[in-house]
């Protein structure tokens, strides 16, 4: 079969097909839609143009690639139809990728690396084949929000939200040393922390802090999606001092039951398989179940 390929800029006006791209991939992939439509439109937006780059084929939309930058990590992707093209599609948006962070790369001598996930034999293949190392095995866990058992704990702990004005440096210290001793780490600074609250999906009621009387031991990010009624704990940390103690447990139940008042049906959470804190043990007590796994993919330039 002969392919009419040709590479640009995603615009705004690339929405819907955008949205058709993801819709058929997730579906394929996962057995279910996870990125809403809004999730979309705040990529095309918040992404320099330069860095996200469509890939058509006679006309229609088969692939994209992302770049976003984060310290030394690129984290990024590379989405393409699970079809039988597949990996004819990743090898044409890898150079994309690949000029995108060498750019860069160009205003700072330290070296960079881009971060990939996949979800399918043949994503690994490709990316193996454009030179990308397999690092990590992550499972997506997720659990159903219909009957919610309750989970106590005693005084002097409680949770509470999360103020940005006040305790933004507080909480990134907490931050910091919580994943300090995590796969991959890089120390950031509060104003790079700061950043996240200038995201369009931010809500501060949807960060939870757990306290000891004055000491802040816990804490919990998450998302809604208003479309899919999928909820996202996408950061969970419990510091040191503080862990094997049911805390971690308490915090899941309590954030559980404030995605559930805020209309999910569904919550998930992307866990490290090697995690030293045996976190996917504490979720699985949650009652969360593996749902799908994927593997990370990096490329040093």
């Amino acid at each position: 079969m002969k392919h009419s390929f040709s590479k640009r800029i995603i615009s705004m006006e690339d929405q819907p097909s955008l949205i058709n791209l993801f819709k058929s991939y997730e579906r394929e992939v996962y057995g279910e839609v996870q990125t809403s439509e809004a999730d979309i439109q705040e990529m095309i937006e918040s992404i320099p143009e330069a860095d996200r780059r469509g890939l058509w084929d006679g006309g229609d939309l088969v692939a994209i690639s992302i770049l976003t930058e984060k310290d030394h990590r690129l984290p990024s992707l590379i989405l393409a139809l699970p079809n039988d093209h597949m990996e004819l599609y990743i090898g044409e948006l890898a150079e994309e990728l690949f000029t995108s962070a060498r750019r860069k790369k160009e205003t700072n001598s330290d070296s960079k690396t881009i971060i990939l996930s996949a979800n399918l034999e043949k994503e690994k293949k490709a990316f193996e084949k454009s030179g990308f190392t397999p690092t990590r095995y992550w499972f997506q866990m997720k659990k159903d929000l219909e009957d919610l058992s309750a989970a106590t704990v005693s005084p002097p702990y409680c949770i509470s939200g999360f103020n940005p004005d006040t305790e933004a440096e507080s909480l990134y210290k907490m931050f910091e040393e919580v994943f300090s001793d995590h796969f991959d780490y890089h120390p950031s600074s509060l104003d790079e922390f700061k950043k996240r609250f200038l995201r369009p999906s931010f809500d501060p009621t949807l960060w939870f802090v757990l306290r000891e009387e004055n000491n802040l031991v816990g804490f919990a990010f998450c998302t809604v999606n208003a479309e899919t009624k999928l909820g996202e704990i996408t950061h969970l940390g419990i510091r040191k001092k503080w862990r094997r103690k049911g805390l971690a447990h308490y915090l899941l139940y309590y954030v559980f039951s404030k995605l559930k008042e805020k209309g999910m049906t569904t919550v998930a959470l992307s866990v490290d398989s090697d995690s030293y804190t045996d976190a996917t043990i504490v979720y699985q007590k949650a009652g969360m179940y593996v749902y799908r796994g994927f593997t990370r993919y990096d490329l040093e330039v």
